[in-house]
């Protein structure tokens, strides 16, 4: 009798997790304000948890594909790119972004520096399929740029409270461009104060599946990524601006067909939160940031992309979405 109560409890317990799922799943997949009209008539805990566990199982029924909606418009044309940059480099045209900016041209990526607020405001770079090789060893600390007008010092970011935040990955660029390229994803005109939670979660997270899983699926993967001022300029005591969110942008083309994506990640993000919860649409991004984002293609393409949220971070495979898993769960270096 026992062992039957027991068995008929894990069933059914079974079949409610598997509802809830569902029913969580297909929540999250909705747009962005029917959430929050709903999260409003919902009590507090019960707002976050649908959230989460809605997320959770979206991030693995959109790895495989089978959820979700990308933004996606039919482009048979030749990208404009260069060897590092998609559709041109970002355009200032107001909002927080100071005045001078200074293009910084490296191997295999390019930064815009602010000498205002002593760290990167974008950086633009590209991943492809590469053949598997052994990484160069991480380099044990980040170096003042020559080149860059108050470029900080190591140790002014110790005991900061903040991590020396990656604009441009070491991953991304150390194997496919190599060593010499490596050591200046270490200089600091490419770093930001990031918290901990943001640039060991859902920051690298992101970062990986841009250097090691999509780019087997969909080729060429174009990327922006940048920081968002503080609006009460807010520093570190040694006078470096403390951004008060990151982004990333990611176009890929797949055919005659053209995909880009945006995330908005806040520096008080959850590190176990998923990078899809993030999602915004790249007009979204350029009103925040007062920059202007893919200028260079064709108005109609541009609007098409840059107009919509989608629902999903692009599909993964199974062996990605394995590799993903494992990830996640690994110490980060």
């Amino acid at each position: 009798m026992a062992r039957r109560l027991i068995s008929q409890s894990l069933r059914w317990g079974s079949v409610l997790f598997a509802l809830v799922a569902l029913a969580t799943n297909w929540y999250v997949h909705q747009p962005r304000y029917w959430q929050q009209v709903q999260a409003q008539h919902l009590p507090p805990p019960l707002a976050e948890w649908a959230a989460r566990i809605g997320n959770a199982s979206a991030d693995l029924s959109d790895a495989l594909g089978l959820t979700g909606r990308d933004v996606e418009t039919p482009y048979p044309a030749s990208l404009p790119t260069n060897t590092v940059t998609c559709a041109g480099l970002p355009k200032r045209v107001g909002g927080p972004v100071p005045d001078e900016i200074a293009v910084l041209r490296r191997t295999g990526f390019v930064i815009g520096y602010s000498p205002a607020l002593r760290h990167p405001l974008w950086a633009a770079y590209r991943t492809y399929a590469a053949a598997s090789a052994e990484l160069p060893p991480r380099p044990s600390g980040f170096k003042p740029d020559p080149q860059a007008k108050r470029s900080p010092q190591h140790k002014e970011y110790t005991k900061s409270g903040y991590d020396r935040g990656h604009l441009v990955p070491n991953l991304a660029i150390a194997s496919r461009f190599g060593k010499a390229a490596q050591l200046e994803t270490f200089l600091t005109s490419n770093i930001c104060p990031q918290r901990s939670g943001l640039n060991q979660g859902p920051w690298y997270e992101l970062e990986y599946r841009i250097s090691e899983i999509w780019p087997d699926n969909m080729g060429t993967v174009w990327v922006i990524a940048g920081a968002i001022p503080s609006p009460d300029d807010k520093r570190l005591r040694s006078g470096i601006g403390i951004p008060t969110a990151f982004y990333q942008i990611a176009v890929a083309q797949r055919g005659d067909c053209l995909r880009a994506f945006a995330v908005y990640m806040p520096q008080t993000i959850r590190r176990r939160a998923y990078a899809r919860s993030t999602l915004v649409s790249i007009d979204e991004l350029e009103r925040i940031t007062g920059l202007d984002f893919l200028t260079e293609l064709p108005d109609d393409v541009e609007t098409a992309l840059e107009a919509a949220t989608p629902t999903r971070l692009w599909p993964t495979g199974m062996i990605g979405l394995c590799r993903l898993l494992r990830e996640r769960f690994r110490s980060y270096d």
